[in-house]
């Protein structure tokens, strides 16, 4: 599932418990509503921390056809990079499931990291892990056919759960629509509808309700480099 670097695609690894620390002291909580862009593209420098709900990141963000290429997770910052970089990106944050949210001042980070050098080493590390799950959800998306795109997505998401995919079922932990699933693999909703069938008529996966579990069979074809050469 991952074809260049560690990370897994779409989903970001939890911020180091310094920053969460750094955000909860400096951070006014503030509740948003599902579908409530917090961040246009082009907009300045802004920096949120998820304390719970979902977020997407998206690119040359188009309402009738908006492609993501991040999940954005609890635990979570929006806008570090930015925030670091003092760059202006083409890049729109929208809440996708009711949110509790930190805002934080920009400037926090980098007076952070001129403390502090071991943070700032830590905080750059962390950084260059995000742009390589954005970079690996990219790739998945140009090389990957969409049945194979979708595989990569559930076990990423499985991935954060639990720590390995072995034999027997898994429950997916996060619920997403077609319509999102679609929108993260570029895909639309009734392609999406006809692999998730596909897939339950060949016994690969169950549904309860909108919940969606998986047997580790469904696996078996995706393709990760770290498999080929053990972890150091």
């Amino acid at each position: 599932m991952r074809h260049i670097f560690h990370q897994k695609p779409w989903i970001y690894p939890k911020d180091p418990a310094e920053l969460r620390a750094l955000y909860q002291q400096h951070g006014t909580l503030v509740h948003y509503r599902k579908g409530t862009i917090i961040k246009n593209r082009g907009e300045s420098q802004k920096l949120f921390y998820l304390v719970n709900g979902l977020c997407m990141y998206y690119a040359n963000y188009v309402e009738n056809n908006p492609l993501s290429f991040s999940l954005v997770l609890p635990e979570r910052t929006m806008g570090d990079i930015t925030c670091i970089t003092k760059q202006q990106v083409n890049v729109t944050t929208i809440v996708i499931r009711d949110a509790d949210i930190l805002l934080v001042p920009p400037d926090i980070l980098l007076k952070a990291m001129q403390q502090d050098a071991e943070l700032a080493i830590k905080i750059c590390r962390h950084v260059v892990a995000k742009q390589e799950s954005s970079l690996e959800a990219v790739i998945t998306n140009m090389t990957c056919e969409p049945a194979i795109r979708l595989k990569i997505l559930l076990k990423s998401i499985l991935l954060e759960s639990y720590v390995g995919i072995k034999e027997g079922w898994y429950t997916v932990p996060l619920t997403l629509t077609h319509e999102e699933y679609g929108q993260i693999i570029n895909v639309t909703r009734v392609t999406i509808s006809r692999i998730l069938a596909h897939w339950q008529s060949a016994g690969l996966i169950c549904r309860e309700n909108k919940t969606i579990i998986v047997n580790h069979l469904l696996f078996d074809d995706v393709y990760d480099w770290l498999s080929y050469f053990p972890a150091k």
